[in-house]
């Protein structure tokens, strides 16, 4: 199965090259130095950018030294990257500024770009359709459920991870969304409410999708894995 938002640099080596036989794993990353490990990843989908929470804290030149690192390792996907007003609204404007040239890169040479937009959905969905973006992943949606029908139309993504077992707002827009348009992830190793996210952990996510969409789970696994394979032109 595909895991398709994953922080790979941050796991222990052994227990990532174990996920790496069973997985497919598209490895996001936070910064420059974690793109550059990303890069080092064998056998993953590597996805380079600097994630909305680091970027205060980039050092001056670190934008363009990822935006070329994108270009020439022909990586096929930028992330971790997007907006956030829940957790650092005070860089706001510097976030849209990152993300607007992450996004011109995307058009340019066609890459998949796997987006954080924490109460910043529509901002995010909307500088999407302005760069001409082709394909998006929203990460972790839990977003307003109007914008599912926008996100779809334009043929981006969202995906849903193990938090939906105890998470509502996870819950409704997984519920609430086209399944053409659902993906699954673990976001891992992040720890939420006490569970450690893994690759893994996403059978319970299957699980909980089974529950809400009232289907099987071998229909639920059919659903995401298409699903996946479109985002990533595998066939």
């Amino acid at each position: 199965m595909f895991d398709n938002h994953v922080h790979c640099h941050e796991f222990p080596r052994e227990e990532l090259e174990g996920y790496v036989k069973e997985w497919t794993l598209a490895c996001v990353s936070d910064d420059l130095q974690s793109s550059r490990k990303t890069l080092e990843l064998e056998g993953v989908i590597k996805c380079l950018g600097i994630h909305p929470w680091q970027v205060e804290k980039a050092e001056p030149g670190d934008l363009e030294a990822v935006l070329r690192l994108i270009e020439r390792s022909e990586a096929p996907c930028i992330g971790e990257v997007g907006l956030d007003r829940r957790f650092v609204p005070h860089s706001f404007d510097k976030q849209r500024e990152y993300f607007r040239a992450f996004l011109k890169l995307a058009r340019e040479l066609d890459l998949v770009v796997n987006v954080h937009a924490p109460d910043a959905w529509t901002d995010a969905v909307e500088e999407l359709r302005r760069a001409d973006v082709d394909r998006a992943l929203i990460h972790w949606y839990t977003g307003p459920l109007d914008l599912l029908e926008t996100i779809r139309d334009l043929g981006y993504y969202i995906s849903i991870n193990p938090a939906v077992t105890i998470q509502k707002k996870h819950q409704e827009a997984a519920k609430a969304a086209d399944r053409r348009i659902v993906l699954v992830e673990s976001d891992g190793p992040y720890e939420y409410r006490g569970m450690r996210l893994t690759p893994p952990a996403i059978l319970k996510t299957v699980e909980k999708l089974a529950e809400l969409w009232d289907a099987a789970e071998d229909h639920v696994r059919e659903v995401v894995e298409t699903n996946a394979k479109r985002l990533w032109r595998r066939s």
